[in-house]
């Protein structure tokens, strides 16, 4: 389904999502500039999703394309936070004041549409460690 998959490892969403973010590439330029990388993060409100609605225990806050982390923690403690969680417990986030990127990809899928209790854990590890 094009509109709707994506492929790749979880190093490369990792890296993507620095990208989004406003890191720079390996040949030095960036995906984004930094104020197109902050407006990525500006909430359009909190509403219940009527595609996915269903797969959600909560309305999400919706940025640019991507899900806002928000009051539920989503992509970690920090609310501006961002990413997108994928069927089956995938996902992908970025927390430019904590400095992170992540990509989870995993080679079993789960029940989940959106918050995977195993991307939860991951990222309450990765905010552990920091």
């Amino acid at each position: 389904i094009p509109a709707a998959n994506g492929h790749g490892t979880a190093r490369g969403v990792a890296e993507l999502y620095g990208l989004l973010m406003g890191g720079r590439t390996p040949g030095g330029g960036g995906l984004l500039s930094p104020s197109a990388a902050e407006r990525v993060r500006e909430g359009q409100g909190s509403c219940r999703d009527l595609v996915l609605g269903a797969g959600f225990a909560h309305e999400t806050e919706i940025g640019l394309g991507l899900w806002l982390s928000g009051p539920n923690g989503s992509y970690g403690p920090n609310p501006r936070a961002f990413g997108h969680d994928g069927f089956g417990g995938s996902c992908g986030l970025a927390d430019p004041e904590a400095g992170v990127s992540m990509g989870y990809v995993m080679n079993r899928m789960g029940p989940h549409i959106a918050d995977d209790p195993r991307k939860k854990a991951l990222i309450d590890a990765v905010y552990g460690a920091l």
